[in-house]
């Protein structure tokens, strides 16, 4: 089974001791020994990735609360034209009822009287 070696950097080199006749293979760069975390283009791209994520689902929800809100508006303001309607609907009944002509034959037919003037009492 062959095995190509030269696919990777070797962090440390090969002892010459054991190998005279090959030649030691250069080290890795210090740079990529040290602690300090490299930003990657590929967690770059997943960060950019959830951003836009997060800033999409805030959008959505703002767009579905303002229609939301707007439909809810909408159906108030039908609701209140209705009971605007229904109340003048009721005044003008209230108007037909309380006419003369409607309450003397009813009260002569209760055989209710006619009272006399206003009287105002003085106060204690």
């Amino acid at each position: 089974m062959a095995v190509y070696q030269g696919a990777r950097l070797r962090t440390d080199a090969l002892p010459a001791a054991g190998t005279p006749a090959r030649q030691v293979r250069a080290t890795a760069p210090a740079s990529v020994t040290t602690a300090s975390p490299r930003v990657r283009p590929m967690g770059l791209l997943m960060a950019a990735i959830v951003a836009a994520t997060i800033l999409g689902l805030v959008y959505l929800t703002q767009t579905l609360g303002s229609s939301a809100t707007s439909s809810e508006i909408r159906g108030l303001r039908e609701d209140r034209d209705e009971f605007i309607k229904d109340t003048r609907i009721l005044q003008i009944h209230v108007m037909d009822a309380v006419e003369s002509d409607v309450i003397v034959p009813k009260a002569r037919k209760q055989q209710l009287k006619k009272l006399g003037g206003i009287t105002v009492l003085p106060a204690p």
